[in-house]
């Protein structure tokens, strides 16, 4: 005895896959017998997803211990005098062309790199993208 959502079910298959072939009797009396010897169908399981993307929320500042030699590091940029490196920088005011990276921050990003004994640029890079002090 069927219930009225299995038999709407069948209903909606048949009219859905009425042009489908069937498969071969074999192969459906095989399907059958495998589902009779575990009723309750496979487990369900949660599996990793090591792709999956993660937003963290934190601010960059929290993610280093207050001695952390990348402070150290900023505090000494931060009181050295670029400003013939900003003089260059052409993008102004409301013109059109992309903001550009602080110099202080490049300035720091290397120093710091040269103290861990990083030399490479595409060393730095993959840093930056991997490691909270590049960060």
């Amino acid at each position: 005895m069927t219930t009225r959502t299995q038999r709407d079910e069948e209903e909606v298959k048949a009219g859905l896959f009425e042009d489908m072939p069937q498969p071969p009797a074999e192969q459906t009396r095989h399907a059958q017998a495998k589902a009779a010897l575990k009723p309750e169908g496979a487990p369900r399981l949660l599996q990793p997803n090591r792709s999956q993307i993660e937003l963290r929320a934190s601010d960059l500042e929290s993610l280093l211990p207050p001695d952390h030699r990348a402070r150290l590091v900023w505090g000494y940029v931060q009181r050295q005098n670029l400003s013939q490196l900003l003089q260059e920088i052409k993008a102004r005011g409301s013109n059109a062309g992309r903001a550009a990276i602080d110099p202080h921050i490049l300035f720091a990003l290397w120093l710091y790199a040269t103290l861990d004994g990083v030399g490479s640029g595409r060393e730095v890079a993959r840093l930056s993208q991997e490691h909270d002090a590049y960060r």
